[in-house]
Parts: structure tokens; sequence; C-alpha cells
């Protein structure tokens, strides 16, 4: 069965392109078929994966591509004419892998569908409830088309609680909370408990106006049921004491803080949506992933395309970073990170 997965925090700038791809490649590693879903209008999901070129030409209309080859494509007609439209999705060029990956480009475009979507008629209304779950449609097209179940569909998402947020969240069995080492961490993490148990509560108005006229839709029945799958940790700095790697101060504290705001804002929270059990037995207050900041390293993946993972196989990209090879320090932080994402991949296999 499909598992989907939003990787969601309505701050910005906590890594959630680096964090999904990533984890998208260590699932694959583990023979799972994964789909990504580029749902951010900033579409760096689908420049990390497909490089600025690449992405650039899908982007570009024709009479025979009149929407580009991106998500756009398949959505537009879905919206403004009431039928599919065209699925197209493409396989980021990363060596190794034993499963399948794919994506379905962003848009810019996506700005403009988040506008068309309307909380009051289409979600408390219950007349547009298949409005907002595209990225459940999109699923089951790919499938289709590709001729493959996926195992896990990952969502990249904005920053902010708009209405493609909530589309993605309505379709998603779990999400995923990155947060980094910072003032605003916490105080965002209680936001999300409190919008979620709002979301929950429109989707509930909408669905049973919705079910009165069809009752047995399999569809909506089974969605508007996200689950938290825990919280990782971006993006903070170690020092070694006595050869062992710890926590510096800082980072430490806002890491503390955060997981005070998980214990006390968000799981209350959520564990009072009375319609299903938003926590799961198997979540606790820890972090699922401890992702450290890894500075050049970061932004000369997504430049070359290319994961944590095979990095090191890589020379830097001389014109930005002035090297021509890799420190040693660097390969030993790709291999533990590269290790870190191992592990929160069968942390999801195992319990999602």
């Amino acid at each position: 069965m499909t598992k989907t997965i939003s990787v969601f925090n309505n701050k910005g700038g906590v890594g959630k392109t680096s964090i999904i791809w990533n984890l998208a490649v260590s699932l694959a590693d583990l023979d799972k078929n994964v789909l990504l879903l580029d749902f951010d209008p900033q579409c760096n999901l689908s420049i990390a994966c497909l490089g600025a070129q690449e992405f650039s030409n899908l982007l570009q209309t024709s009479p025979a591509h009149p929407f580009g080859k991106t998500v756009k494509a398949f959505a537009l007609p879905y919206i403004q004419q009431n039928r599919f439209g065209d699925i197209y999705t493409s396989s980021p060029k990363i060596p190794n892998k034993s499963g399948r990956l794919d994506i379905v480009p962003g848009d810019f475009w996506l700005n403009s569908f988040s506008d068309v979507l309307n909380v009051g008629t289409d979600v408390i209304g219950g007349s547009g409830l298949y409005r907002f779950i595209l990225p459940e449609l999109l699923t089951q097209e790919a499938s289709r088309v590709n001729e493959v179940e996926y195992d896990y569909v990952l969502i990249d998402l904005p920053p902010s609680f708009n209405t493609l947020v909530r589309s993605s969240l309505y379709c998603s069995d779990y999400f995923l909370v990155p947060c980094t080492p910072d003032l605003f961490s916490s105080y965002c993490v209680g936001l999300i408990g409190e919008m979620l148990p709002l979301f929950i509560q429109d989707w509930e108005q909408g669905k049973q106006r919705y079910l009165q006229s069809n009752p047995n839709d399999p569809v909506i029945l089974s969605k508007g049921m996200p689950k938290f799958g825990g919280w990782v940790f971006n993006n903070f700095d170690t020092r070694k004491r006595n050869g062992v790697k710890h926590m510096v101060a800082a980072d430490a504290v806002h890491h503390a803080s955060i997981k005070t705001a998980i214990t006390n804002q968000l799981i209350p929270s959520l564990s009072n949506i009375s319609t299903y059990s938003a926590i799961p037995s198997f979540v606790n207050t820890n972090y699922v992933a401890g992702i450290e900041d890894l500075n050049v390293m970061a932004s000369d993946s997504i430049f070359q395309n290319t994961p944590i993972r095979y990095l090191s196989s890589h020379r830097p990209t001389a014109g930005l970073r002035g090297r021509g090879s890799w420190a040693a320090n660097q390969i030993d932080l790709m291999s533990e990170m590269t290790q870190e994402y191992e592990t929160l991949a069968s942390y999801i296999d195992t319990n999602f």
C-alpha cells in the first residue's frame, strides 16, 4: 500500500527539500519505489533532482505540450475543464539505487493554483473536496501511466499554511516536521499544533456534507487523516570532546526548546483530534533523524544535482568552492549523514 508523506514546516529555511531528496534516495536503496511531488512553487526540489536546464526545458510550452511537462499539465485541465490532463514524471540521474525514483516536477504556476482553491466553498462546503486531493490524483495517474505501484510518495511544500499545504496534508498518511536550531522553530512547532486540528475540522465538515450524496466514496473516506511521524533536527553543529561528538551549546539549547514544544504543545494538540488517532504509538518526543550542518556540501549537492550519498565521488564545484577535492573531514561527514538518512529510511519503512 502506498504511503504518502508530507515534509512540512511553516517556517522557511529548515531544509525540507534537501531532506526529501536524500531520504528518497535512501528509500530507493531499500528497493522501494518512490514518487516525489514538488508542490512548492519555488520548485527547488525539481531543480535539485533534475538540474536547472532540464527543469527549464520541462516548463516550456508548445502545441504538443500546451502546459509544459510539469504538474501544471495534469492540474490545469482538471481545474479548468474537470478532466485529467497529462501526467509527466522524470527520473533523477542517480546511480546504484535498487528501487524506482520518479518526480512530478513542480511549476511556478502553483502560486496561481493555490489562489483558485477555496477553503470555504471547496472544503467546508464539501462541493470541491476533489480539488483538495490533487496529490492523490497525481499519484494514482503516475502509478497507472508508469505501471508501477509506488511504495512511498514524498511531498515538498512551501513554508506556509496555505491551500497547497492543506491539500497535501489531507492526502498524507504521515507528515515529518524538520526543525533547525533557531529562535523560531519551537514557535512554529506550536503553530502546527494549533492549525492542523482546524484543518481537520474543516475537512470533517465538508466530508459530512459530501457524503450525504456520495456515501460510499472510498477516496474521500480515506483522506483527511495525517499522522505525526516525527521531527527531524537539521543543520546543527557539533564539536569533539575526547574524540566524541557533542552538539554545540547554543544548538543544544534550541534542541531542548523544540523538544519541549513537541512535548507540551504539538503532541497534546494533535491528541485532541477526535476523528482519528493523529499520534501513532511509535512516536515519541525525540527527533527521528539528526542532520548536521553540511555547510558548502549542501549547496554543492544542489548545484551538482547529486545527493550527499554520492557527492564525495564528485569533485567540488571549483568555481564556487575554490578547491580541487573534498577534505577528509568533509568526506567523513558525508558518510555519517548518509547513514543518518539510511536510519531515517529504515524508521519510516518499519513504522509507516
